[in-house]
């Protein structure tokens, strides 16, 4: 047995600010074991947009406080433009965050207390900035633990879905970042500059989205900071922790394959989600994970943690894969793919079939609403279905267990130069009902790579091959396997600007599914169901979401607010709040009709200190182009003291 490493009291420092090359001031809170006589200690490091003084307190508090409790510093970096930090952030994943970071860990290694050995950790964009900076290999960095990250910044992340432009996400994440970036840094950690430094920052930094929309195929905009493009330059070891109900897990998956590092991954049940406090359960103590990780690569120590399996995954041997608890067990793969993984080849031609010609409605897809599928079930998916063309087997004779990516091989013919095809995989139980697998899509201006777009030629038939989500599912015998086509996914995916008619051929189309043995509980595989340890009282969070569906007239809509709360009276009564709601409508017989819209409300206060942004970001598209519209609004003690409007037209060249 390892001998068990000391409790040390936590000491937080939340005004450390290291100066760059350029004068730019990056501020950093440090959690460091409070430890008299003993240390130095190596410390783990976290680089975000994401506030560190308010926002994001209690859950770094969570984190950090562990490991530090464990002789392991955790700092928390505001990238340059965010949070206490001065500058100007101008998009994600810079060149200019990643010098950042990694002068900081230079910085970080010649401090007294710290033994010069870094890892770095985060989930989804900490998780992206440990990988690009392990990209970068500075010395001081011994180990990552990425979470809910990506290999492929075009192809698996919140902007494209199969070369095509997500449409839910485009008002989730994105228009939380335009408020978020637009709020000031707190007088009680910068003092007097705030409001100057405030003025700043709302007038120089830009608006993504804009961007993003400029490029709509895989190119060198979306390649940088992409571990796809080059998995061999990232040698440090690597932890990798994703979820099934997560939309990174393709990327997670992706990186076990192909990174050249020594390498664990774990893969839950869970969605976009801390696996301690994960949904669905069983939830996974990963707090313990990462300070056995770290503390075996950066400090040395003797324990278990390399004894892992290469690949540690959860099954899911029932359904419903999505409620709150999901029946399975942990399964060891001694190598990712499994060595003894093979491919189901089923014909469409043989499976039963009905209708072989999709021309709307649009709304298809609107029962299973999240991209990611974290969250927001799959019920009613028999509507999606009645307007799908669904190709179904047989009962089962047999059981099979689905473990990782399928694909499907499809042959389909579109009567204009657009077109896309989408499709869901559910199980059928014998009375009927349904449950969401996984789902992909691909957009028909990409028949063989996301790189190399070229319209298809109307009336031709194409075959094109694209990946559904990886999933694990064991399906029971006597059930059977729907695959659903159609050429819309909404909310999903923003659909061409013109209808159109899909054809699909099921001579020459089938559905693969990768598969494996089915066996028993892996019983060295139990892990604790633990949650992390709780900030302390004087930390109060509450977050709240609803959604809904609506038709009317021919029209769909449907609708989601977040409204969150952190009160921490600890640091002079500070309060943060946000709300945001968004909406997406839809015609069912007219693409151009999809809009997108949210709202996202942010205030920030604390007694004699009251500021707030308010963000919103308006999206339409024709056959032509996209319009989008951004609008941001600061107010200090109520008063509306800023404002401005970004309006750009951008052409719709293959999204």
């Amino acid at each position: 047995m390892p001998e068990p490493t000391p409790e040390y009291p936590v000491r937080i420092d939340r005004r450390v600010f290291v100066e760059m090359g350029d004068g730019t001031r990056i501020a950093l809170t440090v959690y460091s074991p409070d430890a008299d006589g003993d240390g130095p200690f190596p410390a783990v490091v976290e680089s975000l947009p994401y506030r560190k003084d308010d926002d994001c307190t209690s859950r770094d508090w969570t984190t950090y406080a562990y490991l530090a409790s464990h002789g392991i510093a955790g700092v928390r970096i505001d990238i340059r433009g965010t949070g206490a930090s001065t500058g100007v952030i101008e998009n994600e994943y810079t060149g200019q965050e990643q010098a950042d970071t990694v002068e900081v860990m230079r910085w970080l290694a010649d401090q007294a207390w710290c033994t010069g050995n870094l890892g770095m950790w985060g989930i989804s964009w900490g998780g992206f900035s440990s990988l690009q900076t392990a990209m970068l290999r500075p010395p001081e960095l011994k180990a990552i633990a990425p979470m809910h990250a990506t290999h492929d910044r075009f192809a698996c992340d919140v902007h494209y879905t199969g070369g095509s432009l997500h449409a839910a996400e485009q008002v989730d994440w994105p228009t939380s970042m335009v408020a978020t970036n637009g709020l000031p840094p707190d007088p009680d950690i910068v003092g007097e500059r705030w409001f100057e430094e405030w003025m700043e920052r709302l007038e120089r930094t830009p608006q993504w989205p804009f961007e993003w929309l400029r490029h709509q195929h895989r190119d060198t905009y979306w390649l940088h900071g992409s571990p796809c493009a080059d998995y061999a330059s990232i040698q440090c070891p690597t932890l990798l922790i994703g979820g099934w109900l997560d939309g990174y897990v393709d990327g997670m998956l992706a990186m076990a394959e192909h990174l050249t590092c020594p390498t664990r991954t774990v893969i839950g049940p869970w969605g976009h989600y801390r696996p301690a406090t994960g949904v669905p359960a069983p939830t996974l103590d990963h707090l313990d994970l990462l300070s056995r990780w770290f503390g075996h690569h950066l400090r040395g120590d003797a324990n278990d943690i390399m004894d892992l399996p290469q690949a540690a995954v959860f099954v899911r041997t029932e359904p419903p894969y999505d409620s709150d608890r999901v029946a399975g067990y942990w399964r060891a793969e001694p190598s990712w793919p499994p060595d003894d993984l093979r491919t189901l080849d089923f014909g469409l031609a043989d499976l039963e079939h009905d209708s072989l010609i999709w021309s709307g409605p649009q709304w298809v897809g609107a029962h299973a609403p999240a991209w990611d599928r974290a969250g927001i079930g799959s019920a009613g998916s028999d509507s999606d279905d009645a307007v799908s063309l669904c190709f179904e087997t047989s009962p089962l004779t047999e059981p099979i267990e689905i473990l990782g990516q399928p694909e499907v091989e499809v042959t389909v013919t579109s009567d204009r130069p657009i077109g896309m095809v989408a499709a869901r995989l559910l199980t059928v139980a014998p009375d009927g009902g349904t449950d969401l697998i996984c789902r992909g899509n691909r957009n028909l201006v990409f028949p063989t790579d996301l790189s190399t777009p070229a319209k298809p030629e109307p009336g031709v038939p194409m075959t094109i091959r694209f990946p559904l989500l990886a999933a694990s599912a064991v399906i029971p015998r006597g059930w059977r396997l729907r695959l659903a086509l159609a050429g819309a996914d909404f909310p999903v995916v923003w659909p061409p600007g013109e209808p159109f008619t899909l054809t699909v051929d099921p001579q020459t189309s089938r559905l693969l599914l990768p598969v494996v043995p089915s066996r028993s509980k892996d019983h060295d595989l139990e892990w604790a169901e633990s949650a992390p340890p709780p900030p302390p009282p004087t930390f109060v969070a509450r977050s709240e979401r609803t959604w809904t569906l609506g038709r009317d007239g021919g029209v769909t809509t449907f609708r989601r607010e977040i409204a969150g709360t952190e009160e921490q009276p600890e640091r002079a009564e500070l309060t943060y709040r946000s709300n945001q709601q968004w909406e997406i409508v839809v015609g069912d017989d007219d693409p151009s009709s999809t809009r997108v819209w949210s709202r996202n409300e942010v205030n920030l206060e604390r007694p004699g200190w009251r500021v707030g942004t308010i963000g919103s970001l308006e999206m339409t598209a024709d056959e032509q182009a996209f319009r989008l519209i951004v609008e941001l609004k600061a107010l200090h003690d109520g008063v509306q003291i800023w404002e401005r409007r970004w309006d750009e037209v951008i052409p719709r060249e293959w999204a």
